[in-house]
């Protein structure tokens, strides 16, 4: 845990790079292929194909460039006594850390489909983080968050795990180490 009057940033939940990598390799050879009909080599390509190789090229390079965003962003992160919540991008919702209760793990839809050999009319499940913030926190009990990384209703935010490194006791145990150290360090500081 670093000084709450450094500055310093403290990941607590990282994004799940499989998941994004999984999307960013496709992408990666979609543009090389896009980028590729666009140059010199390929001479006698008709020019409505390179227009659409074009636009190609260009939404890969930016399906790209947001994937290698999320790649490196938290999804969660401790910083001068606020819990830092990126579940709304761009934006960055600021929980005083002193609203923050407890982590505990949840259950919901993924919002991913499942696996043709499980195919179902359903969605499948992933396993989440769910925040429970103070009953008196009512500023902070609902949020506009975008449904595919998680929710924030009646003071409970759920961080849907689809989108996050793996999660497991370990990951609980890490998240309210930390948040303890957190309230504890908070506390020392109002003493001084």
């Amino acid at each position: 845990m670093s000084n709450p009057n450094s500055g310093n940033r403290d990941i607590w939940i990282r994004g799940n790079r499989r998941a994004f990598g999984a999307v960013l390799i496709p992408s990666l050879l979609c543009f090389a292929a896009a980028t590729f009909l666009l140059t010199p080599a390929v001479s006698e390509i008709h020019i409505a194909w390179r227009i659409v190789a074009a636009i190609v090229a260009g939404f890969s390079l930016v399906v790209i460039i947001s994937l290698l965003y999320w790649i490196f962003r938290p999804l969660l992160a401790y910083q001068n006594g606020n819990l830092l919540v990126y579940l709304n991008p761009p934006h960055v919702i600021k929980v005083p850390i002193d609203l923050v209760e407890v982590f505990f793990a949840g259950q919901s839809d993924s919002f991913m489909p499942t696996p043709i050999s499980h195919r179902t009319d359903e969605l499948s499940e992933s396993r989440n983080i769910v925040i429970r913030l103070a009953e008196r926190a009512t500023d902070y009990h609902e949020r506009k968050v975008k449904p595919i990384f998680g929710s924030w209703q009646e003071g409970y935010i759920v961080v849907r795990g689809t989108w996050t490194e793996p999660i497991d006791k370990e990951t609980l145990r890490f998240l309210n180490k930390s948040l303890v150290a957190a309230h504890r360090q908070q506390k020392e500081e109002l003493g001084k």
